[in-house]
């Protein structure tokens, strides 16, 4: 599984354009015949090379509307809404606890460097509970992007071995409808699946942000 997680999207490249010297460009689309281009939106993302966090200056393409003068910027997809790190990012340090069999403290993050730097535990636990409580719509958009990977096979195919969470999510009684274990199945069902297709996770974590129902809000946290 690993080596198919130690990257983001723009070090597996084909979405960002190089400026040398960890700058990186994301033209986007054009959201219509009324936008025309009006320069660059800037932002720093702590981003994964080879499972290290690496901070990139990324210019996103701005566009303004010629009839009423608002102006917005192409969102790339590993990109959240109010964070520094990349999707991924958080997709690894969540899912480190909620895979963890001996809880939050104890919990092992797949790589060290995250360790440092990458937010601090009240951040992981602030990104774990909005991701739970959107733990169902996460799962089915993960499952989307799987079954268009895995076509024409059935996607069960891929997860014989079952997806149990493990027992210290599922002994306690959590006082919401938003179970941790359905966030750790729709996690699972990702990493589980990108050996198997020979898929980066990057890639179908974009690939479930599309199918998100809206940009303007976070996905997985």
């Amino acid at each position: 599984m690993e080596p198919w997680i130690r990257d983001s999207l723009f070090a597996l490249g084909g979405i960002y354009s190089s400026l040398g010297k960890n700058g990186y460009t994301y033209s986007g689309t054009r959201p219509g015949s009324e936008w025309h281009g009006h320069g660059y939106f800037p932002k720093t993302l702590t981003m994964l090379v080879d499972g290290r966090p690496t901070k990139v200056q990324l210019l996103k393409h701005r566009w303004k509307n010629s009839i009423s003068g608002v102006t917005v910027h192409s969102r790339p997809p590993d990109d959240p809404v109010l964070l520094r790190f990349c999707s991924l990012i958080v997709f690894v340090r969540v899912w480190a606890w909620v895979s963890s069999p001996l809880g939050f403290h104890n919990r092992r993050e797949l790589y060290e460097e995250l360790e440092s730097g990458c937010g601090s535990d009240r951040t992981v636990q602030r990104w774990t509970a909005r991701a739970q409580q959107d733990g169902m719509r996460i799962q089915q958009a993960i499952r989307l992007s799987i079954i268009e990977k895995s076509e024409p096979r059935p996607v069960e195919s891929l997860f014989e071995g079952g997806l149990s969470p493990p027992h210290m999510l599922t002994r306690k009684r959590w006082k919401t409808t938003s179970k941790p274990e359905i966030l750790y199945r729709g996690y699972a069902m990702l990493l589980a699946s990108t050996p198997k297709l020979a898929s980066h996770a990057s890639y179908l974590l974009a690939e479930a942000r599309r199918r998100w129902p809206s940009t303007k809000t976070p996905f997985g946290i």
